[in-house]
């Protein structure tokens, strides 16, 4: 069963994606949605399977980079195998700002080149068995 990654872009520029796993993961456990958000939408950007391929003990970090407003943001999802499935957490960095890793909802709030004010927002969602997860950026 899958846990899909959205992004809710809530401003007016439109976000060029670039996403990876590390270590290596079979595209049969693992998929790129979109490489793209436009501007104020939402976009589902990766899936991951979360009981298969995933083995117990090993952890699995998903990354999904891009520029917004001269910061370098990365939205990271970590999985770690369990004996029946796998444990997720999430991790927002724009610039300096990090969130850590986290099993719940998490937040960063950065400036950007221009000088203004932004906020991520790392959500978890229940869809199915698994939770799915929804970052949105947004201007203050």
């Amino acid at each position: 069963m899958p846990t899909n990654i959205n992004i809710q872009n809530s401003t007016d520029t439109s976000l060029q994606l670039q996403t990876g796993v590390t270590p290596s993961l079979g595209s049969d456990y693992w998929g790129i949605d979109s490489n793209s958000v436009g501007e104020n939408d939402k976009t589902a950007v990766l899936w991951m399977d979360r009981d298969i391929g995933i083995t117990s003990g090993d952890t699995w970090i998903f990354t999904t980079s891009f520029q917004f407003d001269g910061v370098a943001i990365q939205l990271m999802e970590s999985l770690t195998g369990t004996p029946l499935s796998s444990d997720i957490k999430i991790r927002v960095l724009a610039g300096t700002n990090d969130s850590g890793w986290s099993s719940e909802n998490t937040s960063v709030q950065f400036t950007g080149s221009d000088n203004a004010n932004y906020q991520i927002d790392g959500t978890y969602f229940l869809n199915g068995d698994y939770d799915d997860v929804t970052y949105s950026l947004l201007p203050l």
